[in-house]
Order: C-alpha cells, then sequence, then structure tokens
C-alpha cells in the first residue's frame, strides 16, 4: 500500500487553484458592487478627504444610469459564479449526488 503522490499534487493543485479563483471572483464582484454604489452617488467626498455615506440626495433613481445597471449586473454575475463553482465543488466531494 502506498501513496500515488502524482495524484496527491493533482488534487492540492485543483483545491489551490479553484480557492484562488473563487476569491478572485467573489472580490470582483464586490468591486463592481462598490463602483455601481459609487457612480450611483451613495457616497460623497468630505472635506476633510475621507469617503463617507451622501448626507443628501440619496436614493436617487436619476442616478441610476446604464452603467450603474450594468456594474450591479456583472456584479450579480460574478456571485452567482462563486455559488454554482461552490455548489458544484460539494456535488463533487458527495458521493450520493452522481
Amino acid at each position: 500500500m502506498g501513496i500515488d503522490w502524482a495524484a496527491f499534487a493533482v488534487v492540492a493543485l485543483v483545491a489551490v487553484v479553484a480557492a484562488c479563483f473563487v476569491v478572485t471572483v467573489y472580490s470582483t464582484g464586490l468591486r463592481l458592487l462598490s463602483a455601481a454604489d459609487s457612480r450611483a452617488g451613495k457616497y460623497s467626498v468630505k472635506d476633510d478627504g475621507t469617503i463617507g455615506p451622501a448626507t443628501a440626495g440619496f436614493p436617487n433613481p436619476a442616478g441610476v444610469t446604464t452603467a450603474v445597471r450594468g456594474l450591479r449586473a456583472l456584479a450579480v454575475v460574478c456571485f452567482v459564479v462563486c455559488g454554482a463553482t461552490v455548489l458544484y465543488g460539494i456535488y463533487l466531494i458527495v458521493p450520493q449526488f452522481h
């Protein structure tokens, strides 16, 4: 009885790549969502240079442009891809599912 080191290395490599993929896509979704909120005017720059919540005029439905909707849609796509990747990994791990 021995250890198949090549198979072990393949599993370890796939696990690292999959984890990096999920983290990258999720963080991209967060960044897109933040960019959409910034573009919609949810945040404002204060006199001291810090960024904080908008003090007046939010929510502003007129400020929601096509670009804002597009950024939010891309963020949702990123989150769906993350969820699908996690569910596929669970599907591969649990033998009763296939």
